[in-house]
C-alpha cells in the first residue's frame, strides 16, 4: 500500500513540474501533462506547419512557446521584428542535436548545417573560404555555369521539337547537381546518368517525406534502436535514405586518394584531402573523410534542391502571368542583343531582377528556416528562453507580412521597383536564403545560378500554357523545402 502511494505521489509531482513554465516564458497553449503539445502538432494545419505556427502567433503573439513532451521547450518566432532579433541573437545560433539527426551522418554531429560549437565553426569557414577560391559565387564560375545552361537548352529543345509539351518535373536539379559537383569533385554527369538520378530521388525522397515540427520531437535514442522505421515515420526523418548518397562520395572521395596531387589541388575534395594530411597529427582534428561526406551531403541538399525549386516557381508564375514573361524578354532584347544575358548585364536588367525576386518571395522555398537552439539562457522580444530551446523561424510571415507589403498574395515584380523603374529596391523583408549567422552558405552562388539560368531560358525560349487544360497548380509539396508539381508547358524558340 505505501508503495502504491508513494508511486503515486512522484507521478503527480512529475505532472507538477511538467507543467510548471519558466518565469516569463513566452505565452502559447499547454498541450497535455507530460506528452506537451505533441498530440496537437499535426492539427494546427495538417499540410503546412508553417501555417499551423502563424495561426499560434495569430493567436498568442509572435513569439509563442509551449512544450515537445514533458521538458523540450519549442519557440516559434513570427514576424519581422521577432525573426531580426531572433536570426542575430548568437546565442540562438545552435542547432538541435537527437539520434534521428546524428543518423544522416554515421551518428555524429557532422556537416556545416546541422552542427555547431567551435567545430562547425571551423568546417564552415574552411567550406567557404575554399569554394570560394574555386570559383563558388564569383563571375569565375560564370563559364561552368553557363555549360550546364546550354546542355538544358538543348534537352528543352529536344523535348519541344513539333512543338511537343516540355515536361519539367525535375528538369533542373540534374543542371545544378552538377555546378556543385565541378566544384566539389571536378566532375560532370551526362543528364541520362542513372546513378545521379537514382541521388536525386532519394534527395527529393528524404526532403518531401519530412515533417518540419515533427522532426524536432525528442525521442530517445533507444527508440531509434528498437524500433528505427516507426521511429523515423512518426518523425518524418528518413536520414536511413542516405546511405546510397554516403557510398558514392565515399567512392569519388578514394578515386580522389589515388591520383591527386599535393601541387595541384583540382576541386574542394582535393583541398580537403590535402588538410585532413596536414593535420593527421592532431588527434582530435575534425578533420576527416566522414566529416567530408557530411559536408558534401550539406552542399548537395541545401544547393541543388531550393534553387530548382525557385526555377520552377518563378516558370510557374511566368505561365500564369505570360504579361510579365512579355516585359521581361523585352527588357533582355534590349540589354542584351542577340546574346544570351551575362551576370554583366544583371545591373541593367533591372525588371527581370525584380521578377525574379517577387518569385521569390512569393514561392517561400523555406518558410521555415533550419531550426536554430538555445546555447544559452537568453531573451527574445523580451521573454525569457531556457537554455536547449528548439527555436524555429517563420520566414514566410516575413514574406507574406500583410502590412508591409500590401498585397502579399499578388505577383507583382514592381513592388521591387522604385516607382520611375529606375532602381531595385532592396529590403531585409525579403529573406530567401535567412540572415545571420546561419545564412545559407552557398547563397551567393544560388544567386548566380538563379539570375543566369532564368534569363537565359526567357532570352531563348517563349513558354505557354498547355492548352485546353488548367494551368499547372501553384500549390507547393510540403517538406523540408515547398516544391512545385512536375508541369508541362508548351516551350517555343524566340527568334
Amino acid at each position: 500500500m505505501i508503495t502504491e502511494i508513494l508511486i503515486a505521489v512522484v507521478l503527480v509531482a512529475l505532472l507538477i513540474k511538467a507543467s510548471i513554465r519558466p518565469s516569463n516564458f513566452p505565452p502559447g497553449p499547454r498541450g497535455l501533462p507530460l506528452a506537451g503539445y505533441i498530440p496537437f502538432l499535426s492539427k494546427l494545419d495538417p499540410e503546412y506547419p508553417h501555417l499551423g505556427l502563424k495561426k499560434l502567433a495569430d493567436q498568442y503573439g509572435p513569439v509563442t512557446g509551449f512544450y515537445l513532451g514533458p521538458s523540450q521547450p519549442f519557440i516559434s518566432v513570427c514576424g519581422y521584428e521577432a525573426i531580426k532579433e531572433a536570426l542575430y541573437n548568437d546565442d540562438l545560433a545552435g542547432r538541435p542535436n537527437n539520434a534521428a539527426r546524428r543518423e544522416r551522418t554515421f551518428g555524429q554531429r557532422l556537416g556545416v548545417v546541422h552542427n555547431d560549437g567551435p567545430e562547425w565553426q571551423e568546417q564552415r569557414r574552411f567550406t567557404l573560404r575554399h569554394l570560394k577560391d574555386l570559383g563558388f559565387g564569383k563571375t569565375s564560375s560564370e563559364g561552368l555555369i553557363r555549360e550546364e545552361i546550354d546542355d538544358l537548352m538543348d534537352e528543352i529543345r529536344l523535348q519541344s521539337w513539333r512543338n511537343q509539351p516540355v515536361d519539367f518535373k525535375g528538369m533542373f536539379n540534374l543542371s545544378l547537381i552538377n555546378i556543385l559537383w565541378a566544384l566539389i569533385g571536378g566532375q560532370r554527369f551526362k543528364r541520362d546518368d542513372v546513378r545521379l538520378a537514382r541521388l536525386l530521388d532519394i534527395v527529393d525522397c528524404f526532403i518531401h517525406s519530412a515533417n518540419f515540427t515533427r522532426a524536432n520531437i525528442p525521442v530517445p535514442t533507444i527508440f531509434l534502436r528498437l524500433f528505427p522505421s516507426t521511429t523515423r515515420n512518426f518523425l518524418g526523418l528518413r536520414n536511413d535514405l542516405f546511405t546510397p548518397l554516403q557510398d558514392f562520395i565515399r567512392d569519388r572521395i578514394q578515386e580522389h586518394v589515388t591520383d591527386r596531387s599535393d601541387d595541384e589541388q583540382r576541386d574542394f575534395i582535393d583541398v580537403y584531402l590535402q588538410e585532413m594530411t596536414k593535420r593527421q597529427s592532431e588527434g582530435d582534428s575534425s578533420f576527416h573523410e566522414n566529416q567530408l561526406i557530411g559536408v558534401i551531403i550539406d552542399l548537395f541538399i541545401a544547393g541543388a534542391e531550393t534553387t530548382s525549386g525557385s526555377l520552377g516557381f518563378a516558370l510557374l508564375y511566368l505561365l500564369h502571368h505570360p504579361e510579365i514573361q512579355q516585359k521581361i524578354q523585352k527588357e533582355l532584347d534590349q540589354v542584351c542583343g542577340d546574346s544570351l544575358p551575362q551576370l554583366a548585364h544583371r545591373s541593367s536588367l533591372l525588371y527581370t531582377e525584380a521578377a525574379l525576386m517577387e518569385a521569390q518571395r512569393l514561392a517561400n522555398i523555406t518558410p521555415l528556416a533550419v531550426a536554430h537552439k538555445a546555447l544559452r539562457d537568453t531573451h527574445l522580444q523580451g521573454y525569457f528562453i531556457p537554455k536547449e530551446s528548439i527555436v524555429t523561424v517563420n520566414l514566410f510571415t516575413v514574406h507574406h507580412d500583410n502590412e508591409f507589403w500590401k498585397d502579399p498574395e499578388m505577383f507583382r515584380p514592381e513592388r521591387h521597383l522604385t516607382p520611375d523603374g529606375r532602381k531595385l529596391i532592396k529590403t531585409d523583408h525579403l529573406l530567401p536564403f535567412s540572415a545571420g549567422k546561419r545564412a545559407c552558405l552557398g547563397e551567393p552562388l544560388a544567386r548566380n545560378t538563379y539570375f543566369l539560368f532564368m534569363s537565359s531560358l526567357l532570352k531563348a525560349f517563349e513558354f505557354r500554357p498547355i492548352p485546353d487544360r488548367p494551368l499547372p497548380t501553384l500549390k507547393p509539396k510540403n517538406g523540408l523545402t515547398l516544391g512545385y508539381d512536375g508541369f508541362e508547358a508548351i516551350v517555343t524558340p524566340r527568334t
